[in-house]
């Protein structure tokens, strides 16, 4: 974890999730998003992976890393600068989807309720499957109810939503319904990325609220095989935008032109 600055300006965002050996992807790709967007960067580490982009080696799940967050909230809520957004990567097992939903159901509905972004990581980029039929029972029966604002890809998407994917690929129409499901299940709001559709197509993300019209956000496809961590980056930039208090939309919005520009110079290099 670095040292917080003191600058009352920057808004303190709290990170969960794994470290990556290969520093592509995990806390590395959000502590990057976080630098970008200008907010301090609590960073707590729930697993330690082995792994680059071919393979996942090794995961070690830790446990009891509640604790250490809610420390860590705690002592930033004793300064100036309490915490301003919470987001969550890879949850390797039931454990830390259980303490995750806790965390996410306390800081929603608190006295003073902060968003909590939770990227649901499904499989790695190689293919490795984080979460199996036991995670994916915690996520939809603890960790979806407790109200977080998830960002899946199109394939998480179709999973959490019981979809086959092809059905994902079919219409928008069917986006928003998979995306619905999702906040019947509990979900406070959904922003699906989609990076991952037809690869002649623009990139367009869905945003999703209670009560509110969809909202489609569309960019350029960039060019090349993309990069490891956009999902990470993405989920990142949106917690940082909505702890400066932008509005989901506009968060949605400034994570997608992240991660575009971070595949567009990886492809300059």
């Amino acid at each position: 974890m670095l040292p917080m600055s003191t600058d009352p300006i920057r808004p303190v965002v709290l990170f969960v999730g794994g470290t990556d050996s290969s520093h592509k992807a995990g806390l590395d790709a959000d502590q990057d998003a976080a630098d970008a967007q200008g907010c301090d960067a609590i960073t707590i580490a729930s697993a330690v992976t082995d792994q680059d982009l071919f393979e996942v080696r090794s995961v070690e799940e830790r446990l009891m890393w509640d604790h250490k967050a809610t420390a860590a909230m705690e002592e930033a809520a004793s300064g100036a600068r309490p915490v301003a957004a919470l987001k969550f990567g890879l949850l390797p097992g039931v454990a830390s989807i259980v303490e995750a939903a806790r965390l996410v159901a306390r800081v929603s509905h608190g006295p003073r309720p902060i968003p909590a972004v939770v990227d649901p990581v499904i499989r790695s980029s190689s293919g490795y499957r984080f979460w199996r039929d036991r995670e994916m029972v915690a996520v939809r029966d603890s960790l979806m109810v407790a109200g977080p604002i998830l960002t899946p890809n199109l394939d998480e998407l179709a999973e959490l939503a019981w979809l086959d994917r092809n059905q994902i690929d079919e219409s928008e129409e069917t986006r928003i319904r998979a995306a619905e499901a999702l906040i019947f299940g509990g979900a406070s709001a959904v922003v699906a990325k989609g990076g991952h559709g037809p690869a002649d197509a623009a990139v367009r993300d869905l945003v999703l609220e209670p009560g509110r019209d969809p909202v489609w956000i569309e960019r350029p496809r960039e060019p090349g095989k993309g990069i490891r961590g956009s999902g990470c980056r993405f989920a990142a930039t949106l917690a940082c935008a909505l702890a400066a208090g932008r509005s989901l939309t506009e968060a949605a919005e400034i994570a997608g032109a992240f991660v575009a520009r971070r595949i567009r110079e990886q492809g300059a290099v």
